[in-house]
């Protein structure tokens, strides 16, 4: 489970907590689907965040958004060596569970 912003939210993805209003009447309840307009009406009731089933911001980026996401919070330490080495630690764990997520993807279709 995971709590994100509802800007990151994308249809398909799975409520693992129901949204309440602040007096704790539900609104949508644990377990729902998203959708693209129960997105726009979540977001007209000022909704800002959700608790999503999963690792929802891992799914939804790439490697390449990693690496810049990487490049972002790391931009004000490129002068400490151990903030350097932790980066390119990090650097290369997303490129090779990048590469393995490719390859049982692809032995998956075999």
């Amino acid at each position: 489970m995971q709590k994100i912003p509802l800007s990151l939210a994308q249809p398909g993805m799975k409520l693992a907590k129901a949204i309440t209003k602040a007096n704790g009447m539900p609104i949508v309840g644990a377990g729902v689907e998203l959708t693209e307009a129960l997105l726009g009406r979540l977001d007209g009731m000022g909704i800002d965040r959700v608790f999503i089933v999963g690792d929802a911001v891992a799914a939804c980026q790439s490697p390449s958004e990693r690496a810049l996401r990487l490049d972002h919070l790391f931009r004000r330490l490129g002068d400490d060596a151990f903030m350097v080495k932790v980066k390119a630690y990090l650097r290369e764990y997303f490129t090779l569970k990048a590469a393995a997520d490719a390859a049982a993807a692809a032995q998956g279709k075999d």
